[in-house]
């Protein structure tokens, strides 16, 4: 294991912690654009390589910083449906074929679908910070998450044997998947009895396994966009993690899930 990912996280993680508990919404919408495009501006450069032009990746980037805005005032109507569909098909293409729908994807709609992809679906983490008990909603979305994948990689490195996907992470593992769901699991049953008792233990073990299971598939579709371009890592501003999007590959389908389920699936 690489030592540099235990310094980043003793930074990074008192970090978050004060941004989510301690800031204002106005603070904490500012930080999540903020994280969002440093994460477009990645996927940008990665997937367009020496070939994208400067001047469309800003103009795209101004048009995420547009797009928060509307989300943060919940001026939202029927947008986030469409761009979720969008979003949703060209992913799948991605993981059926990765270097075809990179080929033939038109310019214009891989940076339409890298906005969708990154703006639109982290940008529901400042939907979900506004809803009553945010904060606890907020924490409970991110730490099952990161639980999850803390759990599939070291479950997967020690006792990993059948591949989950060959072709898009040939080093993740069914052994893995299942570490990931325990690890979430046991993070969501932890989570009940200190900060989320609003939500029963059965709720709990259901969305400890449900966000394990989105935020294997947000990891996939990532390595399969990826794979597309032949690039292991989608950057390096963190030491020993990558880039921002690697670290928010999962978040990005559990974080709308998390939402979605609250304002549907729970009484007011």
């Amino acid at each position: 294991m690489d030592p540099r990912r235990l310094y980043s996280a003793l930074v990074f993680v008192p970090l978050l912690y004060i941004g989510i508990r301690y800031s204002p919404p106005w603070l904490f919408s500012l930080l999540m654009s903020t994280v969002a495009l440093f994460a477009l501006w990645e996927f940008l450069t990665l997937y367009f390589g020496q070939t994208g032009s400067l001047l469309t990746h800003i103009a795209s980037c101004c048009m995420g910083a547009i797009l928060l805005f509307f989300l943060d005032h919940a001026y939202t109507g029927m947008l986030v449906p469409w761009v979720a569909g969008f979003v949703t098909l060209i992913l799948l293409w991605f993981c059926q074929s990765p270097a075809s729908a990179h080929r033939l994807l038109p310019s214009w709609a891989a940076y339409l679908f890298g906005i969708g992809y990154i703006v639109v679906l982290l940008g529901h983490y400042i939907l979900l910070r506004n809803l009553e008990n945010g904060i606890a909603l907020v924490f409970f979305v991110i730490l099952v998450t990161w639980l999850s994948d803390t759990g599939g990689f070291f479950i997967g490195k020690t006792l990993g044997k059948y591949p989950l996907s060959p072709t898009l992470s040939p080093k993740k593992t069914i052994e893995g998947l299942f570490g990931g769901i325990l690890f979430s699991v046991i993070g969501a049953i932890i989570s009940h009895f200190t900060f989320i008792p609003f939500f029963s233990f059965g709720q709990c073990v259901m969305l400890g396994v449900a966000l394990a299971l989105l935020g294997a598939m947000g990891d996939l579709a990532e390595s399969a966009i990826k794979r597309s371009v032949h690039v292991k890592d989608s950057g390096t501003i963190i030491p020993g993690h990558g880039g921002v999007l690697d670290r928010v590959d999962s978040l990005l389908f559990t974080g709308p899930a998390m939402y979605y389920y609250v304002m549907f699936s729970v009484p007011s």
